[in-house]
Parts: structure tokens; C-alpha cells; sequence
């Protein structure tokens, strides 16, 4: 089965450590247009076109495998098609909203990498699942990266087919499930109450109280704050050449350098040199001692679904 996209932040042991920067957007960028339905007889045609125009505009590696754009459209498109066939004719339903909010997905990735790409845009098939299956109630089940064998009013959860619970989970509601973590609404994430059940929760902002003795981060490490001893208060991660021992934590465009007794330090800039992925850019990698832009995440859409 295909694996599902995760979006993360990767944190590199003690001595480095990076700090993970949210995107942000001129006045009126995100005021978006509603996403264009895709109906199941449109869509192979659609995604490919989608699929192989994102390739070659950002200049995918990949690309060398077809002649052209409108080769790899071609056959884009045969072998989508086979995909949505099969899965229709094994009764599986189709959610047109839902394959329009995917393809609005992609076109906020641009040519970004994986890290900003999902900052940008983030789709969620536990949310808003292109595909229902018709297996019933405790039938075993995998999920796709476009939705699940379950039939409608249930979800494949840890590979059982379950009750649907509300998705994305509200603030202040459970967002775990058989062990699997469920999406919370926008604005919120998945963390412990201190009571051993993990709730969605606000995103924090700096001058929010916290508990030292519980948290060293504010949030998640994308969130860029960490919990101050001395006010209880949630403040800004250092900057550069401020001391991050005690986190490891860095605002954007800093990591923390263990070898200048843990303090933040400028992340390089594309193709200087390199010792570890830590130091290079966001969506970039130390690749021979230098650090080079990952590929864009469109890139990865050769394999989809």
C-alpha cells in the first residue's frame, strides 16, 4: 500500500537541533477561491495534466523518464485511469469536493520543498477522503493516500474499520484514536493534557502561560516558542548568537551550534559548505560537504496515488 505523506519537523539529537519557521503570506494571498470539483470521469485526465505540468515546471528529475509534457500527460493519464477503474468497479464512491480540494493542495505547493510545501497546503484523506470503499463495520483495512475501503460513516483507523469520529477533531476534543493520531481543526494541534489523554489544543502564542517543569516548547518546535523558567510564559525561540542549551531550539533562519557552546547560529545558504543537514536551509540537505535544495515536493506526485 502506498504510504501517506507526513509532514515533520526532525530534530538532530543534542547537538543540533533545527528551528522550524511557519510560512507566511502577503495581505490577501491566502484569501482563497473555493476549490473546483473533479468528477470521477475528469479526473485521471485532470490530475495528470496537474501532475505533469507541476514536473516540468519545477524541473523535476523525474521528467527524464517521459519525451515530453504531453507524453508524460499520456501516460499519466492511462495509468490513472486504470487506478480510478478499479477502485469504482470494486464499489468504491466518489467524492468530487473532496479530489478538488487535493488538486488545490497541489497548486499552493508551487515548486517548494516537502517542509514549506505542507505549511503551504496540507491535505488530509482522514478529512476529506476522495474514495469510500464498502467493507463494513470491524473489517481489516488499509488506507490510501486518497481514502479507505470503509464504507460511508466509518474510517480505517489503525487498520480497522471503525465509526467515523468528527474530523478534523475540535479544540478540546480526544485526537487519538487506537493509537493513531487524528488531525485537530486549523489553528490547533494534537498534544497531553497531563492527564494521559492527548486533546487538541490552541496554537500558543508568545505571552501565553506554560508549565517549565512540564514543557521546554511552547507547542511543537514549528511553532518557534519555548517556555521561559522565570516568567512561565511562552517567548521566542533565541535568535542568533543567543544561548539555546537548554532547549536546542533556534528561531527561523538559526540552528543550534554545539560547537559554539550552544548558541544560534545563521543556517548556511545554498551551496556553501556543510558538515550536517542542521546548518543548510529549510528543504534543503548537506549532500558531499555542500547544501543542496531537496526536490520540490511535486516531485513525488510521479508516484500518486
Amino acid at each position: 500500500m502506498p504510504k501517506l505523506f507526513v509532514s515533520t519537523c526532525v530534530s538532530f539529537g543534542v547537538v543540533l537541533l533545527l528551528g522550524c519557521q511557519p510560512t507566511t503570506s502577503e495581505p490577501g494571498e491566502d484569501e482563497d477561491l473555493p476549490a473546483v470539483p473533479v468528477e470521477a470521469e475528469d479526473a485521471a485526465q485532470v490530475m495528470a495534466e496537474q501532475i505533469c505540468g507541476d514536473l516540468f515546471e519545477c524541473a523535476c528529475a523525474n521528467t527524464a523518464a517521459f519525451l515530453d509534457q504531453a507524453d508524460c500527460v499520456e501516460r499519466e493519464t492511462e495509468q490513472l485511469q486504470i487506478e480510478f477503474d478499479t477502485m469504482l468497479a470494486d464499489g468504491a464512491t466518489w467524492n468530487a469536493e473532496c479530489a478538488g480540494e487535493l488538486s488545490k493542495t497541489w497548486t499552493k505547493w508551487a515548486c517548494h520543498g516537502p517542509t514549506v510545501a505542507q505549511r503551504q497546503s496540507s491535505y488530509d484523506p482522514r478529512v476529506c477522503p476522495i474514495v469510500k470503499g464498502n467493507l463494513g463495520l470491524g473489517a481489516n483495512c488499509f488506507r490510501l493516500r486518497i481514502g479507505d475501503p470503509c464504507r460511508e460513516g466509518l474510517a480505517c483507523i489503525d487498520q480497522i474499520c471503525v465509526e467515523s469520529p468528527t474530523l478534523p477533531v475540535p479544540i478540546g476534543g480526544v485526537c487519538e484514536l487506537q493509537w493513531e493520531t487524528l488531525p485537530c481543526e486549523s489553528g490547533s494541534y494534537c498534544a497531553w493534557n497531563g492527564e494521559g489523554q492527548p486533546t487538541c489544543v490552541a496554537v500558543p502564542q508568545a505571552g501565553d502561560p506554560c508549565d517549565p517543569a512540564q514543557d521546554y516548547l511552547c507547542g511543537l518546535s514549528s511553532h518557534d516558542l519555548i517556555c521561559d523558567e522565570s516568567t512561565a510564559t511562552c517567548v521566542s525561540a533565541p535568535t542568533t548568537g543567543e544561548p539555546c542549551f537548554d532547549q536546542f531550539l533556534c528561531g527561523p533562519g538559526n540552528y543550534c551550534d554545539g560547537g559554539k557552546d550552544f548558541t544560534c547560529q545563521p543556517r548556511r545558504e545554498l551551496g556553501d559548505g556543510c558538515g550536517a543537514d542542521a546548518v543548510c536551509p529549510v528543504d534543503a540537505s548537506c549532500v558531499s560537504n555542500i547544501c543542496t535544495a531537496d526536490q520540490p515536493a511535486v516531485c513525488n506526485l510521479i508516484n500518486w496515488p
